[in-house]
């Protein structure tokens, strides 16, 4: 059974996963080593086949601001992170990964910065990337104008970039209940933040208050099955994920002038290298999944379009071919 906290939290940090050991008592114990005390953690795990169970209910079972929570099946992973939502009642939530590790002021920071600009959906901080083994790759740093009062100088600064961890912030809860669940499409995340910024600002700190571990060689494929929790296939995901965002902005009642100002976005998105890139990125998987297929002159003719938008990506692939 779940342990009850002793008094309403003013924040929760939800924590869905799915097979998450070795890696989740390092990102746990972080989380229970907040600065900030009044917090809670709601815990669900996607139908777990390792020993997620048992350390889980062990750390409820000592530590009353944890709450852990089994699903029968895999419901994916989008699901999974809409239940850790409607599992809080907290006013302030934010979600956490399971093999990603947090600062101990990370909660009180973005609380205070969410605290002094209440105009803001969410504060996210700066973090620092890692491999597998926990060596530092990089900091990440989101930009300055995702904080911007003008709509389009936000949606611009989301878009005008590659790699996004924005919605690993700590965010009103409120806001959240207004944008709607993570979807189960390629994508999910710029999804969700994107409707999120054409309500509000995003509030940045510079300083990197947690790691994020990135996992090199995973597919769309397997991202998107991770998202859905059945085997999925995805063609052409970054030009599907334009739609979408297209469509996300005509679901939130908003004024004429910002729908206009949401398209303009993303037409000179469409214009950039940033876009490009993604569309080249595209055709070449493609590509590669026919030539797997057998389908050899049908992925060589994808690789002209994949060269022109992306010329360094389809000169490194055909040096690859070459090899």
């Amino acid at each position: 059974m779940p342990t009850v906290p002793r008094s309403d939290p003013s924040v929760c940090i939800g924590l869905p996963v799915f097979n998450g050991m070795p890696d989740l008592p390092v990102a746990l114990e972080s989380l229970l080593a907040q600065d900030a005390r009044d917090i809670e953690i709601v815990i669900s795990d996607n139908a777990s086949g390792d020993g997620t169970a048992a350390y889980c209910e062990a750390v409820a079972a000592r530590d009353q601001r944890v709450r852990y929570y089994r699903n029968d099946v895999n419901q994916g992973a989008a699901a999974n992170f809409q239940r850790v939502v409607d599992l809080s009642a907290a006013p302030f939530f934010a979600w956490a990964a399971h093999d990603d590790r947090y600062s101990p002021n990370f909660v009180s920071r973005c609380h205070t910065a969410l605290v002094d600009h209440p105009d803001a959906a969410l504060c996210v901080p700066a973090r620092r990337r890692v491999d597998e083994t926990g060596t530092l790759i990089s900091i990440r740093s989101e930009p300055l104008g995702l904080a911007s009062p003008d709509l389009e100088t936000r949606l611009r600064a989301h878009l005008w970039r590659r790699g996004w961890l924005t919605i690993y912030g700590l965010w009103r809860r409120e806001c959240l209940m207004r944008i709607g669940p993570p979807m189960p499409v390629w994508g999910s995340d710029v999804i969700l933040l994107w409707r999120a910024l054409l309500l509000a600002p995003a509030q940045t700190l510079p300083e990197p208050l947690a790691d994020y571990r990135v996992v090199r060689e995973k597919t769309a494929d397997a991202s998107l099955s991770a998202l859905t929790g059945e085997q999925s296939y995805v063609h052409f995901p970054n030009t599907k994920m334009l739609r979408d965002l297209k469509e996300a902005s005509s679901e939130l009642g908003l004024s004429a002038h910002d729908m206009k100002v949401a398209e303009r976005v993303l037409r000179r998105w469409i214009l950039t290298h940033y876009y490009r890139e993604l569309a080249a990125t595209d055709l070449l998987v493609e590509s590669r999944r026919l030539q797997a297929r057998g389908a050899t002159l049908r992925a060589m003719a994808l690789l002209p379009a994949a060269a022109v938008l992306g010329p360094r990506m389809g000169l490194n692939h055909i040096r690859a071919r070459r090899r």
